[in-house]
């Protein structure tokens, strides 16, 4: 005579669910860093490959423009952003427009001009709040003005041929920018280039941006507290560094110390007599376009 034994339904214990639980709890902190970091990366390539892109369009646009360099202002600055003549403030001024707009023309899409990292935090470039002022104003990648069209009396600004270009693989035309002190999750169309500031300080005609703030318009490695930044160097730093696109349309990852080469970034207080970096080798020097500083003290 068969017998046919009865299955047995046998549950997990509470000792084996908590073993479980402790497994999958190690697995997640051991991964979620990866996933995170992986994410990073990504976002970091994104930016690199939009900062190329902007380099891209300059390249283009010199190509129609007899090898100039997009103006920095096509305008004043008081009537950048104004859509038409009647929108500026005396009704009677032209309208005048910065990079961002002469170049988009052959991106068409501003939102190559955000930074994933950072992302349109307040909407001014590709989001909610953009409108022809602010997507003036606020890339977030900022245009070597200084020597590539240098900012005439705080008004204008000055056309220069891409042909007087020394090193064109090492002189800086788009990096990471953003507003000053001011606004971390903003950019800012200009990146001020490290000790700029104590030659355009006294020069009669070219100018250099800053926000009121001590230190705010050059670069310093001791700057005493986050706030005190400059449009190069964001107090945000989601990748560590800045990406750039060169003159000759090539794009690189650099920290900060080494797109300050020939300067002394790194022992420079915010807050030192020339409020920050100062030129010390003009020959490892990465902004100038002709190898020198003549442009600087117009």
């Amino acid at each position: 005579m068969n017998k046919t034994q009865g299955s047995v339904n046998r549950a997990f214990t509470l000792i084996e669910l908590l073993v479980v639980i402790a497994i999958i709890a190690i697995l997640a902190a051991i991964l979620f860093p990866v996933f995170a970091q992986a994410k990073l990366a990504a976002k970091k390539a994104a930016s690199l490959s939009n900062v190329k892109e902007t380099g891209l369009a300059e390249i283009m646009y010199q190509g129609d423009y007899d090898d100039y360099f997009a103006l920095y202002l096509s305008g004043k600055y008081g009537n950048l952003g104004c859509p038409t003549a009647t929108d500026c403030a005396d009704g009677l001024a032209q309208p005048s427009d910065s990079w961002v707009g002469l170049t988009e023309p052959y991106i068409k899409n501003f939102g190559i001009f955000v930074d994933p990292g950072v992302q349109d935090y307040n909407g001014y470039v590709a989001g909610a709040n953009s409108w022809h002022y602010t997507q003036a104003r606020r890339a977030q990648y900022g245009y070597n003005y200084l020597f590539l069209s240098p900012f005439w009396q705080c008004s204008t600004a000055l056309a220069r041929s891409s042909s007087v270009g020394v090193h064109p693989s090492t002189t800086v035309m788009f990096t990471t920018s953003q507003s000053f002190t001011t606004g971390p999750f903003e950019g800012w169309f200009g990146s001020n280039a490290p000790g700029a500031w104590p030659i355009i300080d006294p020069a009669p005609n070219a100018c250099i941006w800053w926000d009121g703030t001590t230190g705010s318009g050059n670069w310093s490695a001791n700057n005493g507290s986050v706030g005190k930044i400059t449009s190069s160097t964001r107090a945000i730093k989601p990748y560590g560094g800045a990406v750039v696109v060169w003159v000759d349309g090539h794009a690189k990852f650099m920290n900060d110390g080494a797109l300050a080469a020939g300067t002394d970034y790194g022992s420079a207080a915010y807050n030192n007599a020339s409020s920050g970096a100062v030129i010390n080798n003009i020959n490892n020097y990465l902004w100038t376009l002709d190898g020198t500083t003549n442009d600087l003290g117009l």
